[in-house]
């Protein structure tokens, strides 16, 4: 069974993986579906250049690393490539991308998606204009 991910926006936090850091959950998103399925990233970049990304991180084992095609966007390319294989007659058991797009249509192949989607704010204390209001006009609401 096949698992797919999309290495620029999964893995990678940016486009150009010549200079692009690592997300953070990306490795144990990887790890988990290495497990369990035959994996394939699908990226914009030159072959050359994913292929030493990945390796510099670390996330080796790939059955195979697919490299955009030019005459079609990146969202189309990517769910033309799971046609391609559902066609063929393998079994695409999931697909990580942060493209709701791609992911939508790729729904509608019959194949279990999963939108990643990372938090834009860090967790913790917030900072607040306004002064705490009181227990009890906490409390009275409840």
């Amino acid at each position: 069974m096949i698992g797919c991910i999309a290495v620029e926006g999964v893995l990678a936090a940016g486009e150009d993986l010549r200079t692009a850091p690592p997300t953070k959950w990306g490795r144990a998103l990887y790890e988990g579906l290495a497990v369990n399925f035959r994996t394939i990233a699908f990226t914009k970049a030159d072959p050359d250049i994913a292929q030493w990304w990945l390796k510099r991180e670390g996330l080796t084992g790939w059955a195979a690393v697919m490299s955009q095609e030019p005459y079609l966007e990146f969202p189309a390319w990517k769910v033309r490539q799971v046609e391609e294989f559902l066609a063929e007659g393998w079994e695409v058991g999931l697909m990580l991308d942060v493209d709701r797009e791609v992911l939508e249509r790729v729904t509608e192949l019959g194949v279990l998606t999963l939108t990643v989607s990372y938090p834009t704010i860090k967790v913790g204390w917030k900072q607040h204009e306004t002064s705490p209001r009181p227990w009890a006009d906490v409390s009275g609401t409840l």
